[in-house]
């Protein structure tokens, strides 16, 4: 009788669905439409609007509800296989390939004719729409007559010998928390051998950990942090627009170059209205609409591959390396050991 009693509440546990915390919900379309594609996106409303209102106009029967959340509460989320949406967009790419390892992507039916280098495609379940820089963010007004750091050994030295104007004033994702952000940390661990050196002096250096971009961002701005390390690169270059103390950095030993992609879940209600925004997205008329209005690069930009220091993070399964438990366990150790000292 026990085990019943514990194996009912395990199923119970484990098909609980997980409660999404949305940051903004909008629709876009025919207000006395019904809402019939519903889209769960990472990327901020303000960011992505264009293209959400360049795609009713074209296809006016179609009525969007854009739901913006974390990286992480997406995973979570379309991991319990809820059917609430109908198409997934993340920059967290190892988890986005994780779900569609796990079963639970449908096929996405990508039209010949499309805007996509092989590069960006995952077994047709998985694919990426935009390409996005990695850099860092500096302070113009405190980097005024000081070195500004253009490789992470640079960073690394600056930092070590100028330990009182760093202190309390650096800052990056807390990669416990943010899906995006661990993605970028574990990426420098394979590409760079000098990244838990830099780990240890951003932990030296008091080094605050937020969740999100515009959170470095407004550090930056304030003057309360002089440097902010791996952010995404349409948000850097959209608050530099308007925001004045913003120096942009991309680091020449490399700079990281993540893939926004796009799935079905498996249980969409509405497949092919899911299909039919992809596949407007990726064709010529979205993809340059999207690189003219919102700042994000397209996956086929010249120069992508083109430069020796811009490193595309591929879609396929090497990005599972770090999702394994063990794997993923020891990182965060070694993580937060180096940054709490």
């Amino acid at each position: 009788m026990r085990y019943c009693v514990f194996a009912f509440f395990l199923i119970f546990w484990v098909t609980e669905p997980f409660a999404l915390t949305a940051e903004s919900v909008t629709d876009y379309g025919t207000d006395n439409r019904a809402i019939d594609v519903e889209i769960l996106s990472s990327t901020d409303q303000e960011i992505f609007e264009p293209i959400l209102e360049e795609f009713v106009k074209k296809f006016p029967n179609r009525r969007i509800r854009y739901t913006v959340a974390s990286t992480s509460d997406i995973f979570e989320f379309i991991s319990t296989n809820q059917t609430e949406f109908d198409l997934v967009m993340s920059s967290a790419m190892d988890l986005q390939i994780k779900l569609v390892n796990d079963g639970l992507a449908a096929s996405l039916d990508l039209s010949e004719n499309l805007q996509v280098p092989d590069w960006s495609v995952w077994q047709d379940q998985l694919v990426g729409f935009s390409a996005e820089p990695i850099v860092m963010v500096l302070s113009k007004k405190d980097f005024i007559g000081k070195i500004v750091p253009r490789t992470r050994r640079e960073l690394i030295s600056l930092i070590r010998n100028n330990p009182s104007f760093f202190k309390n004033r650096v800052i990056t994702y807390d990669v416990n928390t943010s899906g995006a952000g661990f993605l970028f940390a574990s990426q420098d661990a394979r590409q760079s051998n000098s990244f838990w050196r830099l780990a240890e002096v951003f932990g030296a250096a008091k080094t605050k950990l937020v969740c999100c971009s515009g959170d470095m961002l407004d550090e930056i701005e304030t003057g309360q942090s002089v440097l902010a390390y791996n952010l995404i690169g349409s948000y850097a270059e959209q608050h530099a627009k308007t925001r004045k103390n913003i120096e942009i950095v991309y680091p020449k030993d490399y700079t990281l170059i993540l893939l926004r992609s796009a799935l079905i879940p498996r249980h969409a209600k509405n497949k092919k209205g899911a299909r039919q925004f992809i596949n407007y997205l990726l064709g010529k008329d979205g993809q340059s609409h999207m690189t003219q209005f919102t700042g994000l690069l397209a996956p086929k930009s010249q120069g992508i591959l083109d430069q020796g220091n811009f490193k595309p993070i591929r879609l396929d399964t090497g990005l599972l390396v770090y999702l394994d438990k063990l794997k993923r366990k020891r990182f965060l150790r070694e993580w937060n050991e180096a940054l709490v000292q």
